[in-house]
């Protein structure tokens, strides 16, 4: 007499499902929709931000991009950014008057600085990464896409420019994540760069010596000479 032949695993749930194909069906379904309800909460396609507070933690914690318009720029609490948050998916909506407080993250912003934002990016669509909470601001690592559709880091051309200064120790507590902690440091070699270039702010707090005036007329024939690309990428 052969051997009896035990059916396979996949035979075993072919014919579980067809014995009991509603079961099966109902809980296929019931996983689908618990999995599609995790992502939405996830993802958040819907909600619109307006406050600090309705930021979720995963959002702070992964970094996740945010999109949005500079519907002004309030020059209270360091300079906000006031940013109509654009959801992935946008509904109709009743109210649109309130918008998200944005803080350049680790800058102080002078006058100049306020008069630059409101000329360069007011009214512009930005991208958001956000960093940390507090009650009245979200300090967030802002860009915008200029005319040649290049990223321009906001933050890091107003230092540039000696628009604003890298506040001390503002991002310490986050230097663990190497994402910030390149923010940072490009802030910084930044600030260097306005600082040499006697810049903004930097042209009343450091004056102009014959020393400095020979090194500059230096640095402006070297940039003659190499690429735009090369200049921009190490401050030259």
């Amino acid at each position: 007499m052969e051997a009896e032949i035990k059916p396979t695993i996949l035979k075993k749930y072919i014919i579980l499902c067809e014995t009991h194909a509603e079961t099966v069906k109902v809980v296929s379904y019931g996983i689908a929709s618990i999995s599609l309800v995790i992502a939405l909460y996830r993802i958040r396609p819907f909600s619109k931000f307006r406050s600090p507070s309705s930021i979720p933690s995963h959002f702070l914690r992964n970094k996740i991009p945010l999109q949005g318009t500079v519907m002004r720029i309030e020059p209270s609490c360091g300079t906000l950014l006031m940013v109509d948050h654009k959801p992935l998916i946008p509904l109709p909506r009743l109210n649109n008057s309130k918008y998200l407080p944005v803080k350049l993250a680790g800058l102080n912003i002078t006058a100049n600085g306020i008069s630059w934002l409101q000329t360069i990016v007011n009214t512009k669509n930005i991208n958001l990464i956000p960093l940390i909470p507090t009650k009245e601001y979200l300090n967030c690592i802002v860009t915008m896409s200029d005319q040649n559709q290049e990223q321009m880091r906001i933050g890091e051309e107003l230092v540039k420019l000696g628009f604003a200064t890298v506040e001390k120790n503002s991002l310490t507590s986050l230097l663990k994540d190497k994402e910030i902690l390149y923010y940072q440091k490009r802030l910084l070699k930044a600030q260097k760069w306005a600082e040499r270039k006697r810049n903004g702010y930097w042209q009343f707090s450091k004056h102009p010596t014959l020393l400095w005036k020979i090194q500059q007329s230096l640095i402006q024939k070297v940039e003659n000479v190499l690429p735009k690309f090369i200049v921009k990428q190490f401050y030259i």
